[in-house]
């Protein structure tokens, strides 16, 4: 009878151990271990030795779900000629590729680039759960050649929820490039000084690009370009304040649909947050725009036929949309497409102007209005 009543706690205490076991996580049962890019594959991180081959090695041989850990030292990387990009821009090389779910810590390390060299840093490509931590990717200097994906920081290419976070990039034609990739975040990053755009979401669905801070680059700054749909821009800082640099976009919504743009602060464009070429039914609401020849546009396009489609049923909400550039009236224009809503904006007197005037009186009933000093 003891022996029984023994086994019975015995094995009492077993279950129960083994549900704390499940309760405390895989990690427990499973170890994952950490693989080092200078310890265990030898890259130098001394500005002087390239280290491409060593931490894309490294990268290799990091287990699918694994974790790399690239430590603080500043790593130069040359262009790979076997990673060559197409998007729908042109071709693009790279010094470093991810075709697997992997998690990359890269700390305070910063990955020094050739710009002369036309190459980027990561090309992600036709995989998912891809993270990218912290680092800092630059170029030597601002690309003057080239084309607006002949430097590109990061593509991340046909892959899905991955997740770029507390990562700055300077000096390329472009910092973060969605291509056809969907439902991923982009988060607490930081782009400046590109070629052309700091952020681009091209034909890419459901993502969220969220507190970052995109500025001095080119082109859109921040751009939904390619019909993408059900993409969130939120809680960024979009600036240009270089000298000579008036003729700028800011947050451009091109052939976009079923989109938010919410929270965010964009200063020192001709256009600073810019709806055109076919965009419909995007919401643009609680943005604070100043300091722009057009503080909100909704408007045609640019270049042919084929980037002057009408916009539609844009919805600009509670937005401040004041102080647009000395001697400019515009804080909000609307000139083309049907189905819009404009309201609750706060704007100066003379700030809104519409094509339509009898939406235009309507207009005037339902936004604040401040008198011009």
């Amino acid at each position: 009878m003891i022996n029984k009543t023994i086994r019975w706690i015995l094995s009492l205490v077993g279950i129960y151990g083994l549900i704390l076991v499940f309760l405390m996580g895989e990690d427990f049962l499973f170890a994952e271990e950490q693989i080092d890019a200078k310890t265990q594959f030898g890259a130098e991180g001394d500005g002087v030795t390239d280290d491409t081959k060593a931490i894309q090695k490294a990268i290799d041989e990091t287990p699918i779900g694994g974790k790399l850990h690239i430590p603080a030292g500043i790593y130069k990387l040359s262009k790979n000629p076997d990673f060559k990009a197409t998007t729908g821009y042109g071709e693009s090389y790279f010094a470093l590729k991810i075709t697997k779910p992997i998690t990359l810590n890269m700390d305070q390390a910063i990955f020094r680039t050739d710009s002369d060299g036309e190459y980027g840093v990561f090309w992600v490509k036709d995989t998912a759960d891809v993270h990218l931590k912290g680092g800092f990717l630059i170029g030597d200097k601002l690309p003057e050649s080239g084309s607006l994906v002949s430097n590109i920081a990061i593509l991340l290419q046909d892959s899905q929820k991955s997740s770029i976070e507390n990562v700055y990039t300077k000096n390329h034609s472009q910092g973060i490039h969605l291509h056809h990739a969907n439902d991923n975040l982009i988060r607490n990053v930081t782009s400046e000084s590109n070629y052309g755009s700091g952020i681009i979401n091209f034909a890419s669905d459901y993502n969220t690009i969220e507190s970052c801070v995109v500025r001095n680059s080119g082109d859109g700054h921040l751009s939904l370009f390619g019909g993408g749909k059900q993409n969130l821009v939120k809680g960024c800082l979009v600036m240009e304040d270089r000298k000579g640099f008036s003729d700028q976009q800011g947050i451009t919504v091109e052939s976009e649909k079923d989109s938010i743009i919410e929270k965010n602060t964009v200063s020192g464009f001709y256009y600073g947050i810019d709806i055109k070429n076919g965009a419909d039914s995007n919401i643009i609401k609680g943005n604070l725009t100043y300091n722009n020849e057009y503080n909100i546009a909704v408007r045609p396009g640019d270049g042919g036929e084929n980037l002057m489609t009408p916009s539609h049923n844009i919805s600009i909400l509670n937005n401040l949309a004041i102080n647009p550039r000395e001697s400019s009236e515009r804080g909000i224009y609307i000139n083309v497409g049907n189905g819009h809503t404009v309201k609750g904006n706060t704007i100066e007197d003379n700030n809104l102007i519409l094509r339509d005037e009898e939406l235009r009186v309507k207009y005037q009933k339902e936004n604040f209005f401040t008198a011009d000093e």
